[in-house]
């Protein structure tokens, strides 16, 4: 029987060695062996710097296609990249929406975004219902976190992104993120920010909020900034590229080395 709150819990010295002071070591053991799997989708207008935000978060060159400002319609880019780290291998999944706002009637941008969600998430559903599942081998391609690149507009959020916030917000975590925030002041940045989040607020449009009870976390949602700036050059020399980045603000957190992209992407596995 499990102990009440009220119950005392009774110390008991161990007669010889069990093994269950293994079990952390064997479930990183195990974690490391069966690899991580991470999917992002990135919305937002064609040359807003999405492409530019995933290469310097994780510090390579992400094969891209230049995107036409001229699509008929929205549709959905994924890209499956297997990294590694040390002994760490990372499936990372990169989802982009191309043609995202180029169109004249924008009405219905974000209905190829959100039947691309909830398709994947009956393809886990129908592989979980087989007989015969095999889900350590199945490659998981639900989205976990969508970054949201506002315009920086300086003014107010646009309808289009509303609409398709507020349509995501359900079925997928948000973090909203004003592009190329550079090409603004400081002043208007701030104030930029402040209309972002009354909108949002008002209209009811839920973002990724992270946990406050861990410590850890806690220090991050309390360094929580919707800004990026990133500016990047590549450079051919001696057959090798050479990547020479600048973040002031990525992912939201604001100046603190503590923390990197794989700390964050753990928050939503």
């Amino acid at each position: 029987n499990c102990l009440t709150d009220n119950e005392e819990k009774r110390n008991l010295s161990l007669g010889g060695h069990v093994g269950f002071d293994s079990l952390p070591d064997q479930l990183v053991s195990k974690s490391v062996t069966q690899g991580f799997c991470f999917n992002i989708l990135c919305v937002g207008e064609t040359g807003i710097g999405k492409s530019t935000l995933m290469n310097t978060l994780f510090n390579t060159m992400f094969e891209n296609e230049e995107a036409s400002h001229y699509q008929n319609g929205v549709y959905l880019r994924p890209r499956t990249y297997d990294l590694q780290e040390s002994n760490v291998h990372l499936k990372l999944t990169i989802v982009d929406t191309v043609g995202f706002g180029d169109q004249i009637n924008k009405e219905d941008s974000y209905k190829p975004i959100v039947d691309y969600i909830d398709t994947q998430f009956e393809n886990y559903l129908q592989e979980e219902l087989k007989i015969k599942r095999s889900l350590f081998n199945y490659h998981d391609t639900r989205i976990h976190i969508c970054l949201y690149f506002i315009a920086p507009t300086g003014h107010s959020l646009k309808s289009l992104d509303l609409v398709t916030m507020k349509k995501l917000d359900s079925k997928v975590n948000i973090i909203p993120i004003i592009a190329k925030a550079d090409t603004i002041s400081k002043s208007e940045l701030h104030k930029f920010k402040i209309k972002i989040m009354s909108e949002l607020v008002s209209n009811g449009v839920q973002i990724y909020q992270f946990p406050t009870d861990d410590e850890a976390v806690s220090e991050i949602n309390a360094s929580m900034n919707v800004s990026h700036v990133v500016t990047l050059q590549q450079t051919q020399q001696t057959h090798s590229k050479i990547l020479i980045h600048s973040i002031f603000y990525v992912f939201l957190i604001k100046k603190n080395n503590n923390f990197n992209v794989f700390t964050i992407c753990a928050l939503f596995r």
